[in-house]
C-alpha cells in the first residue's frame, strides 16, 4: 500500500507539472500576442503621430511663418529656409531624428523633387500612384520592407493648393531666391489639388517584436521558478490534503453503506488503492455527473450563440437609445432656434422619420383648427381613428395597422397626435413607450415655448410700434447721457450721423457740456433726487422745446434710466405770440377808434377854415402861414385815417394779383429815393410763381410800409435793401425785405408790431406802419416773420391760388 501511495503521489506531481508547463506556455503566447497588438496599436499611433507633428510643422509655417516673414520682407523677397514649409518640415523632422533613440522613418518626396534626397524610390512612387487614383484616400498604412528592415508605415499625400502655386506653380511667378537654388526645371509646373508626392513616417517593427519577446521571455522565466516552488509545497501537504481526505472518504462509504450492493461496493475498496476504489463507489454518480455533463456541454454550445446574439441585440439598443438622444437633443435646441410652429414641425417630422426609419411622419394638430403637417405630404390619408384621438387623455401609445400614433401633451395642454406610418411589419415590443411618451412631452414643451416667445415677440412689436409711433422724440438714457433706446422722431433734435455724435448733441441739448462742476438744472437735477422735471428751453437755432425727464425706478441696473421726452412748441409760442399781439392791436385799435373820431371833426373844421382864408388872403406871408397849418392839418388827418384803418373792422379781401409785378412797380417808384439816399437795391424775383390771394392795392400798401421801414433804418449811405420772391412749402409765396442796418435789439423786437411804438426821433414816424403791415398780413390769413439775426429781414408768407403765371 504505501508504494501504491507514493506511485500516486509521484502520477499526481508529474500530471500536474505538466499541466501547470502547458498552462504557462499558453499563458506567455497568449500574452505574447497581447502585448504585440498593444504594441502595434502603440506604434501605430506613434506613427501617426509623427505625420501629425510634421503636418503641424507645415501648417505653422504656411498659417503664422510664412505671412509674417511676406510682411516683413520686402516685396519679392523668398527666404527657404524661413518660409519654405517641405524644406522646414524635412529639417526639422531629420533633427528630431537625430536626438530620438527610436531612428523613427520620415520622407517627404515628390514627383519632379527639388532636392535630389525627396526624390521618390519605387514604393514611394507606387504610393503617389495609389493616392492619384484613389483621391479621397487621406491615409495608407502597412508594414514593408525599408532598406532591408521592416518597418511600420503610415503615409498621405501630398496636394497642392492654390497658396502652393507661387513656389509650385509658374517658375515665372516663382521669387528668385528659388529659382537662384534649385533651378528652373525641377519643383514646378504643378496644378492645383494635383497629388504631387507623399509623406511616409513610421517605426522600425523591431519595436514590436524584441519588448514583446523579451517580455514574455522574462515572464516564463519566473513562472518556471514558480513551478517549482509550487511543486515543493504541493509535494509536502498532497498526504494531508488528499490521502487524509480519501481515507476519510474510504471510511463513510464503510460507515454509510449498509445494503448489499454498498457493501459489495465496500469490499471492492478494500481490495484496492484509493483512487480506483473510489472510481468503483463513485460509478453511479459519475453516471449521473455524466447525464449532467451532456447537459452543460449542450448548454455551453448554445452560451456563445445566445452571448453572440444578445451582443447584437445590445448594440442594437445602443444605437437606437443614440438616435433617441440625439432626437431629444434636437428638441431641446429647438431645431436650431425654430422660430414658428410651422419651422418647428417640419424639422420634428423629418428628424422622427429618420430615427424610427419611417415611411411617412404626420403631426395632427388638435388645438382651435385640426390642421395636419406631414413629412411627405401626399403618400398616407391624414384621418386618425377614435381610439388615437383618446391617447390625448391617456399616458399611453398606440400601434395600430402599421402606424404608431404618440400623444403630444404636457401636464398643461393638449396639443396633437404624432403619427408614424410603416410599409413593413414592425414589432411593436422594439418601441420604447417611455422613450415615445417622453418625446411627445418635450415637443409639447418646446410647443410651449414657441407660443410663449410668440406672444413676448407680439407684445415686444406692438411696444415697438407704439414707441414709434409718437411723433415727439422719446429717449431712454443712462446718467452719461448714453443713449440706450431713442425714436425715429429724436433725428428733430438731433441730426448727427453717428451715435457719439448724437449723445454729445444731446448733453448740449440737456446741459450737460459745460465745464466740470458747472451746475445743469435739469439733467442734474434728476440724478440729484430721483424726481421727474419739466422745463422749457431754447436751442441755439431758437427753437423752443418742452422736456420731460423721468426717472426709472432703479431695479438691478448698476446706472440710473431717465426717460426724455421733448415736445417742440416753437408754432405753439409763435402762435401765441401773434395771439397777444392780436389783443394789443385790438385794445388799441378801440382806443384808436375813439380819439380819432374826436379829432377828425376839428381837423375837418380846421382844414375849411385854412382854405377859406387862403381864397381872401394876397399876403404871401400869410399864405405861406396857412400853407404850413395845411400841411400839419392833413398830416394829423393822414395819422388819424391810419388810426381808422387800423380800428376800422376788416372786410374781406378778395381777388389775387401777380406778387413779381408789384415788387417790380414797387421798386421802380422807390428808386428815386434810393439815388438821393444812395441806397442800394437787390431784387431777386423767382420766375413761375402762383398768383397770391391779395390784393394789388394792398400789396403794395405793405410794401411801401416795409420799404419806409427799411429806409428809416438805414445809415445816411453804402447800404442796401433786398427785395426777394420765391415760392414756399404748404402752398405759399414768400416776400422778403431785409436791410444792413443796425438791426433790432431783442429786448424791443416783441413791441414792433404794436401801434404807435417807434424808435425813430419824434416827428419821424408815427409808430403805425408796421401794425398797419401785420393787420393786412393776418386779415389775409398770411405770417410775417422776422429775423433779427444779423441783419433785419421780414418775411411774409401769402396764400397762393396754385396758378402759375
Amino acid at each position: 500500500m504505501p508504494s501504491k501511495v507514493i506511485n500516486l503521489r509521484l502520477k499526481f506531481i508529474i500530471g500536474l507539472v505538466m499541466f501547470v508547463l502547458a498552462l504557462g506556455v499558453c499563458i506567455s503566447l497568449i500574452m505574447y500576442f497581447h502585448i504585440n497588438s498593444i504594441m502595434e496599436s502603440e506604434i501605430s499611433q506613434r506613427s501617426r503621430m509623427l505625420l501629425a507633428q510634421s503636418d503641424a510643422v507645415q501648417d505653422y509655417v504656411k498659417t503664422e511663418l510664412r505671412p509674417e516673414m511676406f510682411a516683413v520682407l520686402p516685396e519679392g523677397r523668398f527666404i527657404l529656409k524661413a518660409m519654405s514649409s517641405s524644406y522646414i518640415s524635412r529639417e526639422v523632422m531629420a533633427r528630431l531624428n537625430l536626438k530620438d533613440a527610436s531612428h523613427y522613418h520620415y520622407r517627404r518626396v515628390a514627383r519632379n523633387a527639388r532636392n535630389p534626397s525627396s526624390v521618390p524610390d519605387v514604393f514611394e512612387s507606387g504610393l503617389i500612384t495609389f493616392f492619384r487614383q484613389n483621391p479621397y484616400a487621406g491615409v495608407w498604412e502597412n508594414t514593408t520592407q525599408v532598406k532591408g528592415k521592416e518597418y511600420h508605415l503610415v503615409a498621405r499625400p501630398v496636394v497642392f493648393k492654390e497658396s502652393c502655386m507661387n513656389c509650385h506653380g509658374n517658375p515665372e511667378d516663382a521669387p528668385i531666391e528659388l529659382i537662384d537654388i534649385y533651378g528652373e526645371k525641377n519643383g514646378f509646373n504643378y496644378r492645383v489639388d494635383e497629388v504631387g508626392g507623399v509623406v511616409v513616417a513610421g517605426f522600425p517593427v523591431a519595436m514590436i517584436k524584441n519588448p514583446a519577446k523579451e517580455l514574455t521571455l522574462q515572464y516564463l522565466m519566473l513562472y518556471l521558478l514558480g513551478i517549482f516552488f509550487f511543486t515543493g509545497l504541493i509535494s509536502l501537504f498532497f498526504d494531508r490534503l488528499v490521502m487524509k481526505n480519501l481515507k476519510n472518504l474510504s471510511r463513510i462509504f464503510k460507515t454509510r453503506f449498509s445494503g448489499e450492493d454498498e457493501q459489495g461496493i465496500i469490499q471492492k475498496l478494500e481490495q484496492k488503492d484509493e483512487i480506483e476504489g473510489l472510481i468503483e463507489g463513485v460509478d453511479e454518480l459519475a453516471v449521473c455527473l455524466s447525464d449532467a455533463r451532456e447537459k452543460l456541454e449542450n448548454h455551453t454550445q448554445n452560451l456563445e450563440k445566445m452571448v453572440e446574439d444578445r451582443t447584437l441585440e445590445l448594440d442594437l439598443k445602443a444605437k437606437k437609445h443614440l438616435g433617441d438622444v440625439r432626437l431629444f437633443v434636437d428638441l431641446l435646441n429647438g431645431f436650431g432656434g425654430a422660430l414658428t410652429i410651422r419651422q418647428l414641425v417640419s424639422a420634428l417630422l423629418e428628424s422622427v422619420g429618420k430615427r424610427y426609419r419611417a415611411d411617412d411622419v404626420i403631426y395632427h394638430c388638435m388645438v382651435s383648427s385640426e390642421k395636419y403637417y406631414a413629412w411627405k405630404p401626399g403618400k398616407h390619408t391624414p384621418d386618425l381613428p377614435p381610439e388615437a384621438r383618446d391617447l390625448l387623455w391617456k399616458n399611453e401609445i398606440l400601434f395600430k395597422d402599421r402606424v404608431l400614433f404618440i400623444p403630444v401633451k404636457s401636464l398643461e395642454s393638449h396639443w396633437g397626435i404624432l403619427s408614424l406610418f410603416w410599409e413593413n411589419d414592425q414589432d411593436p415590443g422594439e418601441l420604447d413607450a417611455d422613450v415615445l411618451l417622453a418625446l411627445g412631452q418635450q415637443v409639447a414643451v418646446l410647443i410651449e415655448n414657441i407660443h410663449v416667445f410668440s406672444g413676448i415677440r407680439s407684445q415686444h412689436d406692438m411696444l415697438q410700434s407704439v414707441f414709434e409711433g409718437i411723433s415727439d422724440p422719446l429717449l431712454l438714457i443712462d446718467e452719461e447721457c448714453h443713449i440706450i433706446i431713442a425714436n425715429t422722431a429724436v433725428h428733430e433734435i438731433l441730426r448727427q450721423n453717428t451715435k457719439k455724435e448724437q449723445e454729445a448733441a444731446l448733453r448740449t441739448f440737456l446741459c450737460t457740456s459745460g465745464s466740470p462742476g458747472e451746475e445743469c438744472s435739469v439733467l442734474n437735477h434728476v440724478i440729484r433726487t430721483g424726481q421727474p422735471v419739466s422745463e422749457e428751453i431754447v436751442t441755439t437755432d431758437n427753437r423752443c422745446f418742452d422736456i420731460d425727464l423721468y426717472p426709472l425706478p432703479g431695479r438691478d441696473q448698476a446706472r440710473m434710466q431717465i426717460v426724455v421726452y421733448a415736445r417742440n412748441i416753437t408754432q405753439e409760442k409763435q402762435m401765441m405770440e401773434r395771439m397777444h399781439q392780436a389783443e394789443r392791436l385790438g385794445a388799441i385799435g378801440k382806443l384808436a377808434a375813439g380819439v380819432a373820431h374826436e379829432i377828425n371833426n376839428p381837423l375837418g373844421v380846421i382844414q375849411c377854415y385854412t382854405d377859406l382864408v387862403r381864397d381872401v388872403v394876397t399876403d404871401k406871408e400869410i399864405l405861406s402861414d396857412i400853407d404850413i397849418i395845411s400841411k400839419h392839418t392833413k398830416a394829423a388827418q393822414k395819422v388819424v385815417q391810419d388810426l381808422l384803418t387800423l380800428s376800422r373792422p376788416k372786410k374781406a379781401i378778395s381777388g389775387t394779383c401777380d406778387l413779381n409785378q408789384v415788387v417790380a412797380q414797387g421798386v421802380a417808384v422807390f428808386k428815386a429815393q434810393a439815388v438821393s439816399r444812395k441806397i442800394n437795391i437787390v431784387t431777386s424775383l423767382a420766375d413761375g410763381l402762383p398768383r397770391v390771394k391779395c390784393d394789388g392795392a394792398i400789396l403794395e400798401q405793405i410794401l411801401t410800409n416795409l420799404w419806409l421801414n427799411a429806409v428809416d433804418a438805414l445809415q445816411e449811405s453804402g447800404d442796401t435793401i433786398t427785395i426777394e420772391t420765391k415760392d414756399a412749402e404748404n402752398h405759399e409765396v414768400l416776400l422778403s425785405v431785409c436791410d444792413n442796418g443796425p438791426g433790432i435789439p431783442d429786448e424791443i423786437r416783441h413791441r414792433i408790431f404794436d401801434p404807435f411804438y417807434t424808435t425813430k426821433a419824434v416827428g419821424k414816424g408815427t409808430g403805425l406802419g408796421l401794425s398797419i403791415v401785420y393787420g393786412f398780413v393776418a386779415e389775409l390769413n398770411g405770417r410775417i416773420l422776422v429775423d433779427t439775426s444779423g441783419q433785419t429781414r421780414f418775411d411774409i408768407y401769402f396764400k397762393s391760388d396754385r396758378n402759375p403765371i
